[in-house]
């Protein structure tokens, strides 16, 4: 499994050339030319035929530079890749001799018998399937030729950024005493060259970072990519690290952030000892032996509870030199149970320090507390809602409400409030009295406050209205005079009266007035003659409740047209000249003369004439007949009857 695993990593990496565009790429040492030869595995011998040329910068002529044949000697295969290197790579393919090792690089071989040294650029250099132009000037370009043909250039070195390497992340750190692992991830990116990770360290927090002698390499999953580190180190160290990506060609990318490791157990770590928790000046004061001076405590956790059990809250953190604290969150004749525990650096495969839980409770309180501020009272509906401030004491207990007709007689009214605001029901108050409301808060210790400023208010609830016993009515010339009991003598919040009236042929009742009546008496001077109404009225206090409508009274105004008391009928040539008295009343609008014989059954019209006229002349008379005459007087109210019938003979 392992030989098919180095197979599959190894293979893209000979066959790189082939699925990029690229060939030539810069690095540190110089510029790195990779063979474009097209097949997987290709012979030593082949590779000679392939020749790198090169042009100077703004110079198009490109002159040899090199072909892709393997390393010739050891001293130059040491010289390329280190002693080290070299050392070992002889070992794992198990050469005898300096030469066995310059002859396995120039026979074939297929790409598994390099194993994981293929990811070595050096390693590739000596296997002829890479060339370094070391030192090589900006503005270099190249090209590869096979025979005379040119199989890839010309072509500038591919421009490396930081930016294009993926930066790492701490996933997770593991320390023990002896031991330091981490595992840092990183994202993918695209390109089929391996990575690698540089890794750096500082020891105690101090001095300079010294990276590792030799690459981690970055290894890839579906989901990402992660390295491993695992280093052995002196018990109680303080370690810092961080990771820098380097590409195939030596290119490093931009660094991680600091991973912090401490190579200690945490269950060799002690807590805190020797507790004291004493009632002081204002709190609770703790005390505590000191930590020792070790570098992995970062700080104290200061949690509290008023349930040994359980529900401990974090309320503080104090430096890890810290050996006392004061905790004046504390309210008079209440226990409190604290919790305090070494902070450390918070590292994979540690768990939280046991912290060590102590209890103390402080002294009832002297002083009472201040008086509530900002009271405030206001209607909610029928309501009564009444606000104010919380007290910046931390030992009050509840706040209670008072109330009264005045500041002299208040009481408490409501239960122990914890909120800032209540609603006072008005089911026992009445709307005719205003009320004065304030507020006192009590603490622990039972002291009570000074009450608040007051407050008045009256409720906005209606109160039983008595309605007018009933009205008078009585005419005053053309219009009618209405009265009514004065509700008002016997009750102060009476505002005013409201008069209804309607015609006997109507079915609602109308206010006769859009104000409100404020005496109990009412002319109306809109009533028609003749025509019956019915009245009725209602008082409304200042709250705006209108009470119940007396009982409704009716009355008509009548009014009598009086026909002329006499008429006198004379046969003149021209004609029956009919005539009467003139009337001494204004309201007659004119005359209205009727004739009739006596086979008619009833009176005709023949005209009507104004009031200034006090005779007619009919000419359209029955000849031969009697003709009977009689006059009807009119008004805007209407007609009058017959006035006495007069009878004259025409011939």
């Amino acid at each position: 499994m392992l030989r098919l695993l180095v197979l599959i990593m190894i293979l893209p990496f000979f066959t790189m050339a082939q699925q990029s565009t690229a060939f030539v790429y810069a690095g540190p040492a110089g510029n790195y030319v990779l063979l474009q030869a097209g097949e997987r595995v290709q012979n030593p011998g082949q590779q000679k035929g392939y020749v790198i040329e090169r042009s100077g910068k703004g110079d198009s002529r490109f002159t040899r530079l090199a072909d892709f044949s393997p390393v010739q000697s050891y001293d130059a295969f040491v010289k390329m890749v280190g002693s080290t290197l070299a050392a070992d790579f002889r070992a794992y393919i198990k050469a005898k001799t300096d030469a066995d090792v310059i002859r396995f690089f120039n026979t074939t071989h297929e790409a598994k018998a390099y194993g994981f040294y293929a990811l070595d650029i050096n390693i590739l250099r000596a296997m002829g399937r890479v060339y370094l132009d070391e030192g090589a000037a900006t503005g270099y370009q190249y090209q590869m030729k096979a025979g005379s043909s040119t199989i890839a250039g010309p072509a500038a070195p591919a421009v490396f950024r930081k930016e294009s390497l993926p930066r790492g992340l701490v996933q997770k750190i593991y320390t023990t005493d002896s031991l330091v692992s981490i595992r840092w991830t990183f994202p993918v990116v695209s390109g089929n060259t391996p990575l690698f990770a540089r890794i750096y360290q500082q020891t105690d927090g101090d001095g300079k970072y010294i990276s590792e002698p030799t690459l981690t390499t970055i290894n890839f999953v579906d989901k990402g990519a992660y390295a491993m580190y695992e280093s052995e180190v002196r018990p109680e160290r303080l370690l810092n690290y961080y990771v820098v990506p380097v590409d195939f060609f030596g290119n490093e990318g931009l660094p991680s952030d600091t991973a912090t490791a401490v190579s200690i157990s945490y269950r060799k770590i002690s807590g805190i000892r020797d507790i004291v928790v004493n009632d002081s000046m204002g709190g609770l004061f703790s005390r505590w032996k000191a930590l020792p001076e070790k570098p992995w405590y970062s700080g104290i956790q200061v949690l509290r509870s008023r349930d040994a059990r359980k529900d401990f809250i974090v309320i503080d953190s104090v430096a890890a030199t810290a050996t006392s604290y004061l905790d004046r969150q504390v309210l008079p004749n209440v226990t409190y149970y604290y919790k305090f525990r070494p902070l450390v650096y918070k590292l994979g495969g540690w768990e939280e320090i046991t912290a060590t839980t102590v209890h103390g409770s402080m002294g009832s309180s002297k002083n009472p507390p201040l008086a509530p501020k900002n009271f405030t009272a206001d209607k909610e509906g029928k309501n009564i809602r009444l606000n104010w401030d919380f007290n910046q004491e931390l030992d009050i207990f509840a706040y209670y409400v008072l109330r009264g007709t005045s500041s002299a007689n208040m009481e408490i009214v409501s239960p122990a409030i914890m909120d800032s605001t209540w609603l006072d029901s008005t089911a026992v108050l009445s709307g005719r009295t205003n009320y004065v409301y304030s507020v006192l808060a009590m603490n622990n210790s039972q002291l009570k406050s000074e009450s608040s400023r007051s407050a008045g208010i009256t409720p906005a609830r209606g109160e039983y209205i008595q309605a007018p016993d009933g009205i008078t009515i009585r005419p005053d010339g053309a219009s009618l005079m209405l009265t009514w009991p004065d509700i008002r003598r016997n009750d102060a919040a009476i505002a005013g009266y409201i008069l209804y009236r309607k015609g006997k042929e109507e079915k609602e009742f109308r206010a006769v007035s859009e104000q409100l009546l404020v005496k109990p008496w009412y002319e109306d001077r809109t009533v028609k003659p003749n025509t019956g109404y019915d009245y009725t009225v209602s008082a409304v206090d200042r709250f705006g409740y209108e009470s119940n409508r007396s009982p409704a009274a009716s009355y008509g105004l009548l009014v009598k047209i009086i026909p002329p008391a006499m008429i006198y009928v004379r046969k003149l040539s021209a004609g029956v000249e009919v005539s009467w008295p003139k009337q001494n009343d204004a309201a007659v609008t004119g005359y209205t003369i009727y004739r009739k014989t006596p086979a008619d059954k009833s009176f005709v019209k023949v005209t009507s004439v104004k009031p200034s006229e006090g005779f007619y002349v009919d000419k359209q008379f029955a000849s031969g007949k009697l003709n009977i005459y009689a006059v009807k007087a009119s008004t805007s109210q209407g007609e009058s009857g017959f006035s006495p019938e007069k009878t004259v003979y025409v011939q």
